[in-house]
């Protein structure tokens, strides 16, 4: 495994060596240097240089195999701020460890390229390290495995963030991303996301709540990220965990026609407890189970898809009573004050709000009055089973409506009672422990894709 990034904290150790030995090292990265750059052919430099006289091979390093067989290797350019594109700040990059070192060593962008045996070479990073932010802590990592690239930077100012991705190689996709941010006087405010962009589940942590923050680390919670196991609500004592809701399509794309159903594309959440938490009641079993499937339209809308086999005799049954006994779902949004008003080292305070839908699609107001109430339209449709199914889109005309985190809950009924709740985010007494901010599938600066949704042939069901 290879990586090629000094780390910002380690840089006080260099500056305490002796200038011969400074020297040694240079003169030993560059035979180093020279020695991995000798990999590339002729036409490959060509290529990959595209007549910029000031292109330099600083690496070029084996990636293993590919999915036919294929030699892939990972060459790492930097360029002369003569050649820098029109895309990169003209003031110009920090691209090397140097001129991370030095702070006024400026040069034209870094370039990351794919070489596949067989193929043309693929340019997958371009990167210009400006400093990320106003702190200047701005850094790219670049780390190699068998058909693997992982490509982390980071930076800020008093909000800090660092982004991992990981790149399959062959055949070209990205696979995997996760991200963390917060606020560096706030340890409240951490968040970390962790996506698997072939199927778009989206996880979100954040710090457990707690009564006195005075003695809580600054930074983000990081978990142990297993997409092969159910998410636990709490996966330790001091992480609170949920399901983002995805937002599959770019945001300004425009309202999915009527009649769409969801396939595998959204967020499955089962009240038999195998997908999702189930916050109260108990598991549904066999054939009583129900599904509630979920995607984010945009930054503002909702489409949520329910099949239960219990729905239509439990909403007879619920005729006349409070909505809360009868089949519904329930969305959780908050609202946040500003970041140091009360007490300081807890972070932003924030309100909670719950409304109620109905499977015919009447709005009732639960816990807190929210902002603004959505517009509400429903239909029926079918599942890949042939189930039936009703959609239900919720479309909010504020656009920082569903900003500060979505809690989606279905209520299943029986009888006349509420059976059983199953929601996407950990809420305990009808108050969320955390709501998750939604997830958007924004297609990678690199070009490489992850996984699209799309429509099934001439059917309305959105499938991966």
């Amino acid at each position: 495994m290879t990586n090629r990034h000094i780390n910002p904290q380690r840089r006080p150790l260099l500056e305490r060596l002796p200038l011969a030995a400074l020297l040694a090292i240079i003169l030993l990265l560059g035979a180093i240097g020279s020695a991995l750059a000798a990999d590339l052919t002729p036409d490959e430099k060509k290529i990959l240089c595209q007549d910029r006289p000031t292109c330099a091979v600083v690496a070029v390093s084996d990636a293993g195999t590919g999915a036919k067989g294929e030699r892939l290797r990972i060459a790492d350019l930097v360029f002369g701020l003569a050649d820098i594109p029109n895309y990169f700040p003209e003031e110009g990059c920090r691209s090397t460890d140097a001129a991370l070192e030095a702070m006024d060593q400026m040069d034209g962008g870094r370039e990351i390229w794919l070489l596949a045996e067989g193929d043309q070479p693929v340019k997958l990073l371009p990167l210009c390290n400006d400093g990320y932010g106003s702190a200047m802590m701005g850094f790219d990592d670049i780390t190699i495995a068998d058909n693997r690239l992982t490509h982390t930077q980071g930076g800020g100012s008093a909000w800090r963030w660092t982004e991992n991705k990981t790149f399959q190689l062959s055949p070209l996709a990205l696979i995997a991303e996760d991200s963390c941010s917060y606020h560096n006087a706030a340890p409240n405010t951490g968040a970390f996301m962790a996506v698997d962009r072939r199927t778009l589940e989206a996880r979100a942590y954040a710090p457990a709540p707690r009564d006195d923050w005075s003695d809580a680390e600054i930074g983000c919670p990081m978990p142990a990220v297993d997409f092969q196991k159910p998410l636990e609500p709490q996966p330790s004592s001091d992480t609170v965990a949920a399901y983002a809701v995805p937002v599959p399509f770019d945001l300004g794309a425009s309202a999915l026609p009527e009649g769409t159903t969801l396939g595998t594309c959204g967020l499955s959440l089962r009240s038999d407890g195998s997908q999702g938490f189930l916050i109260h009641g108990k598991p549904a079993t066999g054939e009583d189970a129900a599904e509630l499937r979920v995607i984010g339209e945009s930054t503002r809308s909702l489409l949520i898809q329910i099949r239960d086999p219990l729905a239509a005799t439990a909403a007879k049954a619920a005729a006349g009573k409070s909505w809360i006994k009868a089949p519904h779902v329930e969305i959780w949004t908050a609202a946040e004050g500003e970041l140091f008003d009360g007490d300081a080292s807890a972070g932003p305070e924030r309100s909670y709000f719950q409304i109620g839908i109905t499977l015919d699609g009447k709005v009732e107001t639960g816990m807190g009055k929210m902002p603004s109430l959505p517009s509400v339209s429903t239909w029926p449709g079918k599942d890949e089973l042939g189930h039936d199914v009703t959609v239900l889109r919720l479309a909010w005309e504020d656009e920082a409506a569903l900003v500060y985190g979505v809690g989606v809950v279905y209520s299943q009924a029986k009888d006349g009672k509420q059976q059983r709740l199953v929601s996407n985010a950990p809420i305990q007494k009808n108050k969320p422990l955390f709501l998750p901010g939604m997830w958007h599938n924004s297609a990678d600066e690199s070009g490489v894709p992850g996984g699209v949704c799309e429509f099934s042939g001439e059917s309305h069901q959105l499938d991966l």
